[in-house]
């Protein structure tokens, strides 16, 4: 039975790396082995995680609950599906470390039964038990053995039962080198069961050990206080009542910190949107911050009601060296404005960079990451080094949790950079020196492969090791509307590469042109580089597009080039093949580039990009939102290093919790 999904990326790693792995793990000696009793961890006790998959119009999703368990104390794994009329869904286990290349599968042989432990909230819920080996797993799929109901002749009930699946019954299955496990609700309907003590037994009467204590890891008594991304800081300068609003809201919602946006500007002005000329930016440049009485006022009022404000400022291009005069202005007008208050309550208690650097179209780049990388990290000292020397403040950055994660084509972490004689992740480094990191680990759910804790805890596990950086664990509560983007077709990876290290070269450098949001696609083959675009343009502005669209495909697009001009058509069909296949593209089609010329068009690619549901909480609800947060916050309040969430951002996590409070009153709760 077929469990493929593009929302379950994570099956596909697991392909990768799976003829890389050595030989099976051995099995144990006694006549029962605990795979999973869901007590402490992500992973279960062979190294492997779970996770849920689906497609719309069906929908699935796993949690750890602690209010239902087997035995005296402890906790279940809670499975809830959606069947729709289309689609599909589940949970799969492994039985190994997928994001370990020298994990193993499990070899099974000296079992004759797969044991786990059900409770339905209903009862009579009904999935298919699949299995799935090597083999299976490289094919992202597995292998139905039976329905629940086969397994237990009265169905699941309310009640706890054992599930013996006896594994030697089906020859197709390689026992020898056993990958996972999967539920797979098949009937259209609504399910919520529990799952408790997966084990693997030698005779149908070995007993399964309950568990009649639980122990964790210590963690705080109290939630810390969390900190909060605000962008529209103009109106709470001015309005007095939007003030107040915001004071009320953090006190109601545990918000300690809010990271907040600088007015200013550059005197020379810098035009972010367009190549910096030769030399860089100018050394003259300062950077002079608006209304600073306001500014002042604003932060006594902060102040007194228990927040700490700190300066919130970045752009993708601040990364680079020939921008770094930029961000070190900003920092020292930040020390200079604190220097000339005349009272504590009067200055900020931080600087907070959200820089983004692989926004830049150069980051498709490896030689070029690696540039950006330790540019970025040069900067980001240095202003840590100024802040530190000058102030009393904090000074942080914003980094993605993928940086320290596994790339499985080179075997190193996807954000690798040496950086003072040291080859290590981005994020590592930034803990070393910082004050402060948040983590953007934009998920909407806590557990499960992946979940906020698999992508939060090894930057807080290393942030303990060092005695380094305080870590904000950082959700997402802003949801892209679904955005139309012009490509046009692209060139060959090498030749993308080679055209990008040119010194002469000018958008490269660039997040935006012209002011609309650079977009790059890299199908494996081509590198296409194109831009967001608005769904009904002015005809003045739709001239502004053609003309950005004709200024990407001079320098970026195959249309352009005549040794590559016959295989534009070659390309454009593989490029739509590889969106089709990838969850972040809707609606691939031909969308040609007009020359305005007796020149035929350019060939280009239109595509909706979306913005994956897992991403964010924006479309959750907002006991969602608490329910994630809070599971998340007991599991990482083991690290002393954790400092609390970071809420992105202040505008929409306001607004659902609007929504959420006027609902309920409506319903009488």
């Amino acid at each position: 039975m077929r469990i493929r999904s593009k929302l379950a990326s994570l099956l596909a790693m697991a392909c990768v790396i799976a003829s890389l792995l050595p030989s099976p793990v051995q099995a144990g000696t006694g006549p029962t082995l605990m795979v999973a009793d869901f007590n402490n961890d992500i992973q279960n006790h062979l190294g492997g995680y779970y996770n849920k998959f689906e497609a719309l119009e069906s929908s699935a999703s796993t949690f750890l609950t602690s209010d239902i368990y087997r035995g005296a104390a402890g906790r279940s794994l809670r499975v809830t599906a959606n069947r729709g009329g289309s689609g599909f869904c589940g949970v799969w286990m492994h039985l190994f470390d997928f994001r370990d290349p020298n994990s193993a599968f499990f070899d099974a042989r000296r079992y004759e039964y797969l044991s786990f432990w059900i409770k339905g909230a209903r009862g009579g819920e009904e999935f298919s038990i699949n299995l799935a080996d090597r083999s299976w797993i490289r094919r992202e799929d597995s292998l139905a053995v039976g329905l629940i109901s086969d397994f237990l002749p009265g169905g699941v009930t309310t009640q706890w039962q054992e599930v013996l699946v006896p594994l030697k019954l089906n020859r197709r299955i390689d026992l020898e080198n056993l990958g996972g496990i999967t539920l797979d609700f098949s009937s259209p309907g609504d399910y919520s069961v529990f799952i408790d003590d997966v084990s693997f037994k030698t005779t149908d009467r070995a007993s399964t050990p309950v568990t009649k204590t639980a122990s964790t890891p210590t963690t705080r008594a109290e939630p810390l206080p969390q900190a909060m991304w605000v962008w529209n800081t103009e109106p709470l300068l001015n309005d007095h009542e939007k003030r107040r609003e915001l004071f009320e809201f953090c006190r109601e919602h545990r918000i300690g910190s809010i990271w907040m946006q600088l007015l200013y500007a550059f005197k020379p002005e810098v035009d972010l949107l367009r190549p910096l000329p030769p030399g860089g930016v100018d050394p003259a440049t300062r950077c002079i911050i608006k209304t600073p009485d306001l500014v002042r006022d604003f932060l006594k009022d902060a102040h007194a009601n228990g927040l700490k404000v700190h300066v919130l400022e970045g752009y993708p291009e601040f990364a680079q060296r020939d921008y770094h005069r930029l961000p070190l202005a900003v920092v020292d007008a930040v020390i200079d404005f604190n220097k000339n208050s005349a009272t504590p309550e009067e200055r900020y208690d931080g600087v907070h960079f959200d820089n983004e650097p692989y926004l830049l179209v150069g980051w498709q780049d490896p030689s070029r990451r690696e540039t950006i990388l330790q540019d970025f990290l040069t900067v980001t000292a240095e202003c840590q080094r100024r802040v530190s020397a000058k102030s009393d403040m904090q000074f942080g950055v914003d980094i993605p949790f993928w940086w320290n994660e596994a790339d499985h084509q080179t075997g190193k972490s996807l954000g690798e950079v040496t950086f003072r004689g040291v080859s290590k992740p981005a994020s590592f480094h930034c803990v070393d020196f910082l004050d402060n990191v948040g983590i953007m680990n934009y998920r909407d759910t806590a557990d499960g492969a992946d979940g906020m804790i698999v992508h939060g805890r090894d930057v807080l596990a290393y942030a303990d090791k060092v005695d380094g950086a305080e870590v904000y664990i950082g959700i997402e509560t802003f949801a892209y509307t679904p955005t139309q983007t012009w490509f046009a077709v692209g060139l060959p990876k090498d030749v993308f590469n080679a055209l990008y290290r040119d010194p002469e070269s000018g958008l490269n450098h660039l997040s935006r042109i012209n002011g609309f949001r650079i977009q790059t696609f890299n199908d494996g083959v081509n590198v296409h580089v194109g831009i967001e675009v608005p769904d009904d343009p002015s005809p003045k502005l739709e001239e502004k597009i053609r003309t950005t669209m004709l200024e990407i495909a001079a320098r970026f697009g195959a249309s352009c080039r005549p040794a590559l001009r016959t295989n534009a058509t070659r390309a454009r069909h593989r490029a739509k093949a590889e969106m089709a296949r990838d969850g972040q593209w809707l609606k691939p089609h031909d969308r040609d580039i007009p020359t305005g010329e007796s020149l035929p068009p350019y060939a280009g690619i239109g595509a909706i990009r979306i913005m994956l549901p897992k991403v964010t909480f924006g479309d959750n609800t907002f006991d969602d939102i608490q329910t994630q947060t809070a599971a998340a916050e007991e599991y990482f309040q083991r690290y002393k290093s954790y400092h609390g969430i970071a809420i992105h951002y202040y505008a929409t996590y306001r607004r659902m919790a609007e929504e959420a409070k006027a609902k309920s009153a409506a319903s009488g709760d």
